[in-house]
């Protein structure tokens, strides 16, 4: 008898929860739609600006080099010692640097600088993409690089990345030698 009465309380209860969802439904009046208005309505186009454009004016390059003197440039890298050393046809020589680490903050970089000179390296660091990015070199062939790069990674465990030298003038023009702020 005990389960036949908690059944029907069970049910009971179904059946009142159904009546309080579904009731409102069967009472509720219908609403009238809202209106649709056939008409588009369209704001007025603004006003054309006129405004005149200049003739752009091409900017100012540096000559570059004929093809005689590319030519003469080839022929210099042929004609120098095998020591690696190559001229770059848009001057200077082509070298190595050794990019050891980047750093967020100057202070960092400032700091592995100097740990790297007391190991007898010849480092200096650069701000790249607003980065402190130390670099040890420059080296005048890939080989001696690449044999600094085992030495850094053998004796203090450091990977590195071996990566074409940017002068100190060209540093200069990019915006990457740092300041005496920095």
């Amino acid at each position: 008898m005990r389960y036949g009465l908690k059944e029907r309380l069970l049910g009971a209860l179904v059946l009142i929860a159904l009546a309080v969802i579904f009731v409102p439904f069967l009472l509720e009046e219908k609403r009238p739609s809202a209106p649709i208005s056939d008409k588009i309505i369209t704001p007025e186009p603004p006003e054309s600006v006129k405004s005149t454009v200049k003739k752009p004016v091409a900017p100012k390059l540096p000559p570059s080099l004929n093809e005689q003197q590319k030519q003469q440039v080839v022929e210099n890298n042929k004609n120098l010692p095998k020591s690696g050393l190559t001229l770059k046809p848009e001057g200077g020589v082509d070298a190595w640097a050794i990019q050891v680490a980047s750093f967020g903050d100057s202070t960092n970089a400032k700091r592995l600088v100097k740990q790297l000179e007391q190991k007898n390296y010849h480092a200096y660091w650069r701000k790249i993409n607003a980065m402190a990015v130390v670099f040890i070199g420059p080296y005048l062939s890939q080989n001696e690089g690449r044999n600094v790069q085992d030495k850094l990674l053998q004796e203090q465990g450091l990977k590195t990345l071996l990566t074409g030298y940017v002068p100190e003038y060209e540093a200069r023009i990019k915006g990457s030698l740092p300041t005496s702020e920095d």
